[in-house]
């Protein structure tokens, strides 16, 4: 991926867009909420858009955007793991199954009609 305008974006805490700058040789990914909950948010998913590149842009501004879901087990077991977890540092989550938080996820999106 070459650094150009337009692209990829991520949202910040105070709610402002940054955009993302790609190392050479290096993928960018999102994880989701499921890894947040399993790393007691050491990786934290983000909100992120995509952008197109300002009207007077030269050059080569092409993008290719390949997605990949994966979900464990339905039944695997997602508590945070000891290892993002300390004295200063309490688990934040609850314990919970893969599937029981897809089903959460599914029926929040069902009833924000998205």
């Amino acid at each position: 991926m070459t650094d150009a305008p337009g692209g990829l974006e991520v949202q910040r805490q105070d709610g402002t867009w940054a955009a993302v700058r790609v190392p050479t040789d290096a993928f960018v990914m999102n994880v989701g909420d499921l890894m947040a909950q399993w790393t007691n948010d050491r990786w934290r998913s983000t909100m992120h858009r995509v952008t197109n590149p300002p009207p007077d842009t030269n050059g080569d501004t092409r993008r290719q955007s390949l997605v990949f879901f994966h979900q464990p087990n339905y039944d695997a077991e997602v508590i945070p793991l000891a290892s993002c977890c300390g004295p200063d540092n309490p688990p934040k989550y609850a314990r919970t199954t893969s599937g029981e938080h897809l089903f959460m996820k599914m029926t929040k999106a069902k009833n924000l009609n998205v």
